[in-house]
C-alpha cells in the first residue's frame, strides 16, 4: 500500500514539475509580447509626431532632406500600423497570461495532490481518480496553449533556476502567514 502512494507521488511530482516550468514559459511569453507592443507603441508615437513636424517643415521651407525623411518617418509609421493590424500583440499577451492562470490553478491543485499522498489520510483510489481527473484538463490545457518562443523559455530557465522563483525560505512563507499558522504542525 506505501508503495502505491510512492508511485503515484512520483508520477505527480514529475507532472507538477513540468507545470510550474509551463506556467513560467507562458507567463514570460506574455511578458515579451507586452514588452514588444510598448516599444512599437512608443516607436509608432514617435514616428508619427517626427512626420508631422516634418510634413509642417516642408510648408516653410523646400528642403529635399526635409521631405526624404518626412516619407521615411512616414513609411515607418505605416509599417507599425500595419503590423498592428496583422498582428494584435495585446491579445497574444493576454491569451498567454490567460493560459498562465490556468496553469498555476492546475499546478496548485498538483499540490494539493501532492500533500494528501504525503498525509496519507485519504484512500489511494480516491486521490488517483481526482488525479486522472486533473491530468484531463492539463492534457487539454497543453494541446490548446498558445505557442512560446525560445527567449520566454531562456527567461523562465532563468526565472526558476537562478532568481529562485517560487522557491522560499521557511522564515519567508512564515512571514507571509498570520502569527497562528507559522512554523511546524505541533504534536
Amino acid at each position: 500500500m506505501n508503495n502505491d502512494y510512492q508511485l503515484l507521488l512520483d508520477e505527480v511530482r514529475q507532472n507538477y514539475a513540468s507545470v510550474v516550468w509551463t506556467h513560467k514559459i507562458q507567463e514570460k511569453q506574455a511578458d515579451i509580447y507586452h514588452e514588444q507592443y510598448a516599444k512599437l507603441e512608443t516607436a509608432n508615437i514617435l514616428a508619427a509626431s517626427a512626420t508631422s513636424c516634418g510634413i509642417v517643415s516642408t510648408i516653410f521651407c523646400d528642403n529635399i532632406w526635409a521631405k526624404i525623411i518626412a516619407a521615411v518617418l512616414s513609411f515607418i509609421t505605416i509599417t507599425i500600423t500595419a503590423y498592428f493590424k496583422s498582428f494584435d500583440i495585446k491579445e497574444m499577451e493576454k491569451h498567454n497570461k490567460e493560459y498562465a492562470n490556468k496553469f498555476l490553478i492546475i499546478r496548485n491543485r498538483l499540490l494539493h495532490i501532492i500533500c494528501d499522498l504525503h498525509m496519507k489520510k485519504r484512500n489511494i483510489a480516491e486521490i488517483n481518480t481526482e488525479y486522472i481527473s486533473i491530468m484531463d484538463e492539463l492534457n487539454e490545457l497543453y494541446v490548446s496553449a498558445p505557442s512560446t518562443t525560445q527567449k520566454a523559455v531562456d527567461r523562465a530557465t532563468e526565472a526558476l533556476k537562478v532568481d529562485k522563483e517560487y522557491t522560499y525560505t521557511e522564515e519567508e512563507i512564515d512571514n507571509f502567514l498570520p502569527p497562528a499558522l507559522r512554523g511546524e504542525v505541533e504534536e
